[in-house]
């Protein structure tokens, strides 16, 4: 199976360029809640919302005791409750037509095409979690709502204070809320991500357009990489040209990886 990703030409050709280990290369991987918009971020945190909701109408919690009001976010933070482990995510996707996200940007890109099998391994060895998104409503909240019957006594808060059991999985649904969790109406994309857990300290800071966002590097072997193609080649093709010749200069043969190419890998 082949799962794709898109990326910037500049950030491939620099991730090239400054990977420290023979056969990887680089990918600067930002952190998901400043990637991803607040309406596809904010979509699964409205369902692990509605289960806290669901759990009180259920068990008769009165309102003076509800707390299905409870921040998801750190004040003037965009970090979740709960321990300060940051999520980042590299979005991949089963279906080979080109996302809504990516066409909305309206700029060229490339390609990746990884091999699942080896994408999964190096995954296992580098500590981080390859997940594939959930698209049906009703199973997500249903799954939400039986978490919540193990959870709800573990979680407070109150005007001034947030607060877990030692035991709790709390944050672990809202992880999973932000990572998993998409609407129904994007099931044909097929999103997957590949995701690393880092602590804020640890974590690189760069602009990206005009924003001071976070990230971490990710080091992928060339072994994970089946193919590359750009995007808009018709309207590109002296780009199409020199990224060829790059990858001539850096040991790969165009043939076999860049899409288009005679005699290329179909």
């Amino acid at each position: 199976m082949d799962l794709y990703s898109y990326v910037s030409i500049e950030s491939f050709v620099h991730g090239c360029k400054e990977s420290k280990t023979s056969g990887t290369f680089v990918l600067r991987v930002p952190n998901l809640l400043y990637a991803k918009s607040d309406e596809v971020i904010g979509y699964g945190l409205s369902l692990l919302r509605r289960s806290i909701v669901l759990h009180e109408e259920q068990n008769g919690i009165k309102q003076e005791f509800s707390k299905q009001h409870i921040p998801f976010f750190r004040e003037n933070r965009r970090m979740l409750i709960g321990p300060e482990m940051e999520m980042y995510a590299l979005s991949l996707y089963q279906n080979p037509e080109i996302p809504s996200g990516v066409k909305e940007k309206k700029a060229s890109c490339l390609r990746l095409t990884f091999d699942y099998g080896a994408l999964g391994e190096y995954s296992l060895s580098e500590e981080k979690y390859l997940l594939r998104c959930k698209y049906d409503e009703e199973e997500n909240l249903s799954v939400f709502v039986s978490q919540m019957r193990q959870e709800y006594d573990k979680f407070f808060y109150d005007e001034e204070h947030t607060g877990f059991k030692r035991d709790s999985r709390f944050f672990s649904m809202l992880c999973n809320a932000c990572l998993e969790v998409r609407e129904p109406r994007w099931a044909s994309e097929q999103e997957w991500q590949l995701v690393q857990f880092c602590d804020p300290i640890k974590a690189g800071y760069d602009f990206m357009g005009r924003n001071l966002v976070p990230y971490v590097d990710y080091v992928i072997p060339f072994e994970c990489l089946r193919r590359i193609a750009l995007t808009d080649l018709a309207e590109n093709s002296l780009t199409y040209s020199a990224l060829a010749g790059f990858l001539q200069s850096i040991g790969l043969a165009p043939d076999r990886y860049l899409e288009g190419m005679l005699g290329g890998v179909s």
